[in-house]
């Protein structure tokens, strides 16, 4: 039977992610953990929770999310430099001011830095990313044969040495010859080679999408103008353009779409060099892997099979010059940023233009965000040595160790799982690798990247390769050894955490662990309602839609009875469909591009209310810093970004959607049948209730 939908239209919304990059730069001043709420709105009394008044604009009955966050989004103003504001965001831009501070230091500084030191790298990196001259006089450089290649190739077998040449080199890819070594799936001790889709620029979601033509228009445009950059005529870059387009809807109508990307079901598939060959017969594939210098391994994962055998079709001789032409385009706009003046306007306008912000940052700004993403560890050292404090871990680690138990009694509690598959799941959570801070032991990369001055023929390009070059001598080092699980996939600078399938880990980065997140000085349920709930998402992500597919040792397996998973696939349609009756600007949120996050969203509220059930004030506490730590606001085109390409829910919707499916909100608050929060129990989805 078909439950009624009722279609949540929510027009204010806020479209955060966690494990989003930020564009925010403006700045509000802290309301830490919404004081002016507790003290005037909230009152306890004999564990009743009673809110005294509305805030002007929305009842708290009808939109959680908008009544506890109205006063500080009032006070958020979006820049014209801003697509986005967020804690994430505000507290990263905490981050980098702190990181620009250190770089106007060494840049002033007088004095002499050993080679090789940090200190030394950045302030030289910085010297030839703020160099304009230099970099106009470089122009595409050290890349320029590479590209010359491309340019000259008569054929496919010519073309695609080009390609298999620059990847090998560098790692740059387009439509063949991309490649990253990580966990095999199926024996996460080891690595594994996994060859890479094609680049489809602005994606099959814009290119597919009638509402989002605008914006692939804007791109085209943005093409058209690099492309007249490079050289070319008006008339010609239209025409190159055009050609383009036809090439990109034609591979994308064979492209996985970007929810089934996370599927391991879709994307691992093993092939020999022998099946590999019989998948592209239109190319050498021996020569290619050993351009590419992977052909020391015997097996390779191919992630998009029939993207792949798309463009083997593809790869013949009447389309050669528009592969050429394309080819040369994704060059052109993956070097944009670190190439001349022209190039990098050309990229930021469009950026621009594409997440709805009317003006660039200064140009100091957009320089010492570059010499940041281009030393990442380096900076990582000194925001550990200089800013993180070590007594946040044993709470975490405490608090993490509780949420892990909590998670415990939640699946024994499961009348649909078997005793078997309970055990293996417990399992699971006992043998979870924990990481929080930053590693014991900084990567080798560090080390290996080094920066060479402007006086010693430096230049920004040539050092942007270096650090490409120390990427792929790194992998290559790793393809025929154990995997690494000592490795780290985020610095620890980065606002942000993460669950890792193949290692069956949780991490959270030193700068995660700061207010409204975690504040040492907080009450444990504004704790848990803040960094309690991004623990508890993370480790829910062990058994969401994509997690559940792995074992405790992070190979991909069943370890579910047909019957059981058959049911988890019942429960994880419900929550989809749940999902899909949300709106924000007029646009439904999609159910399976976010299942896995809205899984996890909904095990972490349900795990947090487990710890505090029974205590009213507290449970008040945790949702209102839930609600407090998603509030954001962004531009509409950021907004429709997100809501084609993001695999978490709106924030709003976050909020608003996750305690609506919890029993416990209920029992806190006074909702009725008639409020716009409320659910009908039996329509209260989750996996884990």
């Amino acid at each position: 039977m078909k439950k009624r939908c009722v279609i949540r239209r929510l027009l204010a919304s806020g479209v955060a992610v966690v494990l989003a990059f930020s564009l925010t730069g403006c700045s509000v001043p802290e309301k830490r953990f919404a004081d002016a709420l507790y003290n005037e709105q909230i009152v306890v009394d004999d564990g009743t929770i009673y809110i005294t008044e509305d805030v002007e604009n929305v009842r708290y009955q009808d939109d959680f999310y908008e009544y506890i966050n109205e006063e500080i989004l009032e006070e958020v103003e979006l820049g014209p430099t801003d697509a986005q504001w967020s804690w994430f965001g505000e507290l990263d831009a905490v981050v980098s001011y702190d990181m620009k501070q250190m770089i106007r230091r060494l840049v002033n500084s007088k004095q002499e830095y050993p080679k090789g030191s940090s200190e030394q790298k950045i302030r030289d990196m910085y010297e030839c990313i703020s160099n304009i001259e230099n970099r106009n006089q470089t122009g595409l450089g050290p890349l320029q044969p590479y590209l010359d290649m491309i340019r000259e190739a008569e054929n496919i077998d010519e073309y695609v040495e080009a390609l298999a040449c620059l990847s090998g080199q560098f790692g740059f890819s387009s439509i063949v010859g991309g490649y990253y070594v990580s966990q095999d799936k199926e024996d996460s001790d080891r690595n594994a080679v996994y060859l890479m889709y094609a680049d489809t620029l602005i994606g099959k979601e814009y290119l597919e999408s009638p509402q989002l033509q605008p914006y692939v228009s804007m791109y085209y445009q943005y093409m058209v103008d690099m492309l007249m950059e490079f050289g070319m005529s008006k008339e010609e870059a239209v025409t190159v353009q055009g050609q383009i387009d036809v090439l990109l809807r034609d591979i994308c109508a064979s492209t996985l779409s970007a929810e089934e990307y996370y599927s391991p079901e879709l994307t691992y598939n093993v092939f020999t060099k022998e099946e590999l060959q019989d998948l592209y017969t239109n190319i050498d594939i021996d020569e290619m892997l050993k351009l590419l210098r992977i052909d020391m391994v015997d097996t390779y994962v191919v992630i998009d099979v029939e993207q792949a055998k798309k463009i083997n079709s593809l790869l013949v001789e009447e389309n050669l010059q528009v592969l050429k032409d394309f080819s040369t385009f994704v060059m052109l706009n993956d070097v944009a940023e670190y190439s001349t003046e022209g190039y990098a306007k050309l990229y930021d306008n469009m950026t621009n233009m594409m997440y709805g912000i009317s003006e660039s940052v200064s140009d100091e700004d957009s320089w010492m965000y570059l010499t940041q993403d281009l030393l990442p560890w380096d900076f990582g050292k000194i925001y550990v040595e200089q800013y993180y404090e070590e007594e946040s871990r044993q709470q975490i680690e405490t608090m993490i160790a509780e949420i892990i138990e909590v998670y415990k009694d939640m699946i024994l509690e499961q009348s649909w799982m078997s005793d078997e598959t309970k055990k293996k799941a417990i399992r699971k959570l006992e043998t979870m690798c924990v990481k929080i801070g930053y590693p014991d032991e900084w990567p080798d990369s560090m080390e290996m990247m080094q920066v060479t001055p402007i006086s010693e023929g430096g230049s920004l390009l040539s050092n942007l390769l270096v650090n490409m070059q120390v990427s792929i001598e790194d992998t290559l080092a790793s393809i025929l050894g154990e995997a690494d699980r000592e490795e780290w996939g985020m610095t620890p600078q980065t606002l942000n955490a993460y669950y890792n399938p193949s290692n069956n880990e949780i991490v959270f980065p030193a700068a995660i662990l700061q207010s409204p997140f975690f504040d040492v000085d907080a009450d444990y349920a504004q704790n848990l309602g803040g960094i309690g709930f991004v623990i508890a998402h993370e480790i829910s992500h062990a058994f969401d839609s994509n997690g559940a597919q792995y074992d405790e040792y992070g190979n991909y397996a069943s370890w579910w009875s047909e019957e059981e998973y058959q049911r988890y696939l019942e429960l994880a349609q419900e929550i989809v469909e749940y999902y899909e009756c949300y709106e924000v600007i007029g646009e439904p949120v999609d159910g399976v591009l976010t299942l896995s996050e809205n899984i996890a969203d909904l095990g972490a509220m349900a795990c947090i209310t487990k710890i505090l059930e029974g205590d009213t004030a507290a449970l008040s506490d945790a949702f209102i810093q839930f609600a407090y730590i998603w509030a954001s606001e962004e531009t509409v085109e950021y907004q429709m970004y997100l809501l084609g390409s993001d695999t978490h829910a709106p924030n709003k919707v976050r909020v608003n959607a996750a305690l609506s499916a919890c029993d416990a909100f209920y029992e806190v608050y006074d909702i009725a049948e008639t409020d716009g929060m409320y659910v009908a129990p039996e329509d209260r989805v989750g996996i884990w209730k």
